[in-house]
């Protein structure tokens, strides 16, 4: 019995190539390192992930996954020009963990497999503005599928494809262009129902990146539960 699990094992890790770990494995970590990034301690391995990819074309040069259950440090940035890769896909892909401009991403990659294509995207995961203003607790979502509600954009910033935009718990950044829509914010205010995106860090700060203007959704009567958040070390410590 023992020879057979063995010998099944050894199948298994042919057909993958290797064993996947999860995104939240290589993204987790308590330390801010000398820049106050958060560099992942998988820097400079070699690991295998699978995912869903959850956004293609970041800066013509990239994709993001995350795992199914999306969360706080379950999504990951790959850095790999694959034209086969389509958002909604389940991919395994193997690569060396890097930080790039203080994301941690996945570069160098030695093999790309998709398993499962047309998979329904996670639930993007609701934050505040403040979570997103606040460093120490916007780390956790750096490459994040997430949604923010009921915000209101402001400034003159839209020509250069920012908005500053607050739900009244703190002011943080969108960003858009990140995946080639270059007109993306039409002016530099508004309110809207909600933002979706992948959160991204780049000139030292936190921003969420909207895939395309239909992640821009206008202001209409809505509601959500009011929630507190804590540090995000009280949270996942």
């Amino acid at each position: 019995m023992q020879k057979i699990l063995i010998m099944l094992c050894l199948i298994a890790s042919l057909v993958t190539g290797a064993w996947a770990i999860s995104i939240y494995t290589v993204q987790f970590t308590t330390n801010p390192g000398s820049d106050g990034t958060y560099p992942s301690s998988f820097v400079g391995k070699n690991v295998s992930l699978e995912g869903i990819v959850t956004a293609t074309n970041y800066r013509g040069g990239g994709y993001f996954i995350s795992e199914a259950l999306n969360g706080a440090w379950r999504g990951i940035l790959i850095l790999d020009r694959n034209p086969g890769i389509r958002k909604g896909d389940r991919v395994y892909v193997s690569g060396t963990v890097s930080e790039t401009f203080g994301m941690t991403c996945l570069q160098d990659i030695s093999q790309t497999r998709v398993l499962e294509s047309s998979v329904s995207l996670p639930r993007p995961v609701v934050l505040t503005t403040g979570q997103l203003s606040q460093a120490d607790e916007a780390e956790a979502y750096e490459g994040v599928y997430a949604k923010l509600m009921n915000a209101t954009a402001y400034g003159s910033k839209a020509l250069k494809n920012k908005l500053n935009v607050t739900d009244g718990s703190g002011t943080c950044m969108v960003t858009g262009g990140s995946f080639g829509d270059k007109e993306l914010f039409k002016s530099s205010g508004g309110a809207y129902s909600s933002i979706s995106g992948i959160v991204t860090y780049g000139f030292s700060e936190f921003s969420l990146s909207p895939i395309s203007s239909t992640d821009l959704v206008g202001n209409q009567p809505t509601s959500i539960q009011s929630r507190s958040w804590g540090k995000i070390k009280s949270i996942y410590k």
